[in-house]
Order: C-alpha cells, then structure tokens, then sequence
C-alpha cells in the first residue's frame, strides 16, 4: 500500500498536528483508500473486528468530524443506520496532508510538463488546467489517483515527457489536463518503443 508511505516519525507527526489517535489515523485512511477505489477493502475488514477490541466506529466518527477531519456538513449516520463511507466529506487541509506525496508527483508533473507549443504557426500554452479542474490541488489529487499515488509510474511517465522534449518529438501539443484526463502517456511510450509508425503528431490537436 504505497499510497501513505509514511515512516513513524512522520505518522506520530500527523497524529500531533491533528489530536489523533492511532485508530482514527488508521480509520480515515481506510476511508480514503475506499473512496478512491483501492482494491483491498480495510475498512470491512476493520469493522469485523469485534468492537470490543476496535471501540464504537460511530465514536470515532464523532471524534473525527470534532477534531475537522470530517466535514461538519456531513451527517453521521445513527447506530444501525444504513452508512455509504462514500459520502464521507474529508477535510481538503487534511487531505492535502494525508496525500502529500501525492500532491509533490503533481506538482513535478506541473512543473516538467512544457508551458507552450507552437499548432499552425503559432504559440498556444498548454499547461493550463483551469478548463477541467478548478484549482491545482484538484488536479494534483485526481493525477495521484489515476497513477493511483504510485511514484515508480510517476517517474516513468516524467521520463517520457522528457524523452519528449530531448528528441523534439512534437507529440506534446495537448493541454496538461488532456493529457493525465486521456493517459497519453501510454501513447507517448508506444511511440518511444517504436509501437506506433506512420503518424504525424504535429496534426494532432486535442487541446
């Protein structure tokens, strides 16, 4: 699970900064990994635990909305109560800090990815987002997630995009958002290994 790649100094710290307790750091992240899709399930696998052992989940859902990691707008379900953890609103702060790795891939990306390319004779600027998402964080969180917030797949993609750039290929005249949104980056590979032929870049134009 390289998606909180955390040592325990760093995990003590987010307990800290947020009055944590190891079992509402554990919860929420089960929460989030649910919400993005992760393939294991942890937080059924939590909540088989006998309550007993793991305390009242309805608490730890109180505690976590008091401390401002859950968002005040969301209503906790009552004990009982049919519960969807989809819903649950998270703290953008919080998320922020939770998925910082995630945010520092997006920022590479942001800052590798080329300002401007020239279609048809002129200059158009492609690193622009604001079309698809409605701040850098936003993109940042959706880019982890399509990589799902892994850095080996990050650094490969980087590597394209410098493989790009080095080689003056002409494949990069899309906008940063159309290119996480459509994974271009696949294309991008096909053509590096030579899996494409026969195909002009420069007339391709999906801005």
């Amino acid at each position: 699970m390289n998606k909180f790649n955390y040592n325990i100094d760093e995990e003590i710290a987010i307990m800290e900064k947020y009055s944590l307790s190891p079992t509402e750091l554990f919860v929420i992240k089960a929460i989030l990994l649910l919400q993005e899709g992760y393939e294991e399930n942890y937080l059924i696998r939590f909540l088989n635990i006998p309550e007993k052992d793991r305390g009242d989940f309805r608490e730890i859902l109180v505690s976590l909305q008091n401390k401002g990691i859950i968002l005040k707008s969301y209503t906790i379900p009552m004990k009982g109560r049919e519960f969807d953890p989809e819903e649950i609103q998270i703290n953008k702060a919080f998320f922020k800090t939770i998925y910082r790795s995630s945010f520092e891939l997006g920022k590479e990306l942001f800052e590798t990815y080329p300002m401007f390319t020239t279609i048809n004779g002129a200059t158009v600027s492609i690193r622009g987002i604001s079309k698809k998402f409605d701040s850098l964080e936003d993109f940042y969180k959706f880019y982890g997630k399509t990589i799902k917030h892994n850095p080996e797949m990050h650094n490969h993609i980087i590597e394209l995009l410098n493989w790009e750039k080095d080689n003056n290929i002409g494949f990069i005249n899309m906008s940063l958002a159309s290119f996480v949104i459509e994974n271009k980056w696949n294309e991008l590979e096909a053509l590096r290994d030579g899996k494409i032929a026969n195909v002009n870049f420069n007339t391709i134009k999906s801005l």
